[in-house]
């Protein structure tokens, strides 16, 4: 904004030729115009006022105000500059030294079906399903270690192996049918 405010009021300091006068026109469709030149014909004069000359001291000082400001405006950028690069370095140093988050172990899946059901902010919805989604599934049960003490020998630890699984057991005999049975004999066979 003070870019745009520092030539403006520059250029109002800066008088005109002495003797310039403004003219407030109203033109014929009724709009109002301001002008440093007589208004056109069909329009009619409001209001006409002498220019005001400004002395020579008050335009330097007018100017000396301005490359003033100019100067502040960018000092003050610079230094604004030099501020963001300074914090992003120093938030990207406390990123590096910080350390990487403990593992968490569960089911995420069962975690985000237990937050769908829940009324959240948008914002903290965000954030659990974030940490939901860290989680991390517990690897898989291992094989129990028994401990199984030996004679003057230190302790050792063996694993017990699994039992082999016993065969299903077959199928119960049917049953003959009980009733009349017909018996097919080979022709040129007695039955």
């Amino acid at each position: 904004m003070h870019r745009m405010l520092l030539p403006l009021l520059a250029g109002l300091l800066l008088a005109q030729p002495a003797g310039a006068e403004i003219y407030k026109c109203r033109l014929p469709n009724g709009k109002v115009e301001i002008s440093n030149s007589p208004c056109p014909g069909g329009s009619g004069t409001v209001a006409v006022r002498p220019d005001d000359t400004v002395p020579e001291a008050s335009r330097q000082q007018a100017e000396r105000d301005v490359a003033r400001m100019r100067t502040f405006v960018d000092q003050r950028e610079s230094a604004q500059r030099a501020e963001a690069a300074a914090e992003r370095q120093a938030q990207s140093q406390r990123q590096a030294a910080t350390p990487p988050p403990a593992v968490r172990y569960g089911d995420p899946d069962a975690c985000l079906r237990d937050l769908a059901v829940q009324a959240l902010e948008a914002t903290q919805r965000a954030q659990l399903e974030a940490e939901c989604r860290s989680l991390v599934r517990p690897p898989a049960a291992q094989q129990p270690v028994y401990v199984v003490p030996g004679y003057g020998v230190p302790q050792h630890h063996y694993p017990l192996p699994r039992p082999h699984p016993r065969p299903p057991p077959p199928p119960p005999a049917k049953p003959a049918p009980s009733g009349p049975s017909k018996v097919i004999c080979a022709p040129g066979k007695p039955c």
